[in-house]
Formats: structure tokens, sequence, C-alpha cells
């Protein structure tokens, strides 16, 4: 892991298997930011991806626990976060939050996790 690599970092809480984030990740990668996976025992997703934000270098951290998926920046409250969506509703709406957290960092336009 190298500290100062600019990347997202996503916490992801040990009982969440890799697959269930496979879209996540590569809505991140389409938009062409790196991202950082790391497992945790935390079971609160909001405390996740606050703890997430403060560790990256861009400021946007998501996490991923209890079927949610959350994604903050660094400069909000852990209750108040930027982005939540349940996990594995679709593959759409997975790829689309990945895709959001990486539009965050480039200052672009958000999709609409539920449009067609």
């Amino acid at each position: 892991m190298n500290a100062d690599r600019p990347t997202i970092r996503l916490r992801l809480n040990d009982r969440v298997d890799e697959a269930r984030i496979a879209e996540v990740l590569h809505g991140i990668e389409e938009e062409g930011v790196p991202v950082e996976v790391t497992r945790h025992d935390q079971l609160n997703p909001l405390l996740l991806a606050h703890e997430a934000s403060l560790e990256s270098r861009l400021g946007i951290g998501i996490g991923i626990s209890l079927d949610h998926v959350v994604i903050t920046t660094e400069k909000l409250p852990a209750d108040r976060p930027y982005l939540a969506a349940v996990l594995n509703t679709s593959p759409t709406i997975d790829r689309r939050a990945g895709a959001n957290a990486a539009r965050l960092v480039k200052r672009m336009p958000l999709s609409d996790l539920n449009a067609e």
C-alpha cells in the first residue's frame, strides 16, 4: 500500500465477498481513477466510508457493509454521506455507484443511479 498514491479508498467489511463488489470496482475503473480496497471488521458502512475518505489523498471514500454502498467526502460528517445505495440491487446501480465516486474526484456530473 502506497500512502502517497492518490486513490479512492474503499473500506470493505470482512463478511462481504469480493465478488459482490465487482461492479462497483468496474465503475471506478471505467472512469480511470485508481482505487485501493482494504478489509475491516466494522459493520457500519457510514463509518467505513467516512474513515476511508479521511485516508484518501483524494478525499473520497467508499464503505461497503450490511448490503449498502456508501460514498462520501472528507468534508462531510460521518452520518451525512454524499451518496448511498443498496448493494447488489442491480449490476447497473452498483457500477454507477462506483463511477459516481470516481466522477466526484474528476468533478464531473454524477449519473442517476436509478435511470434506465
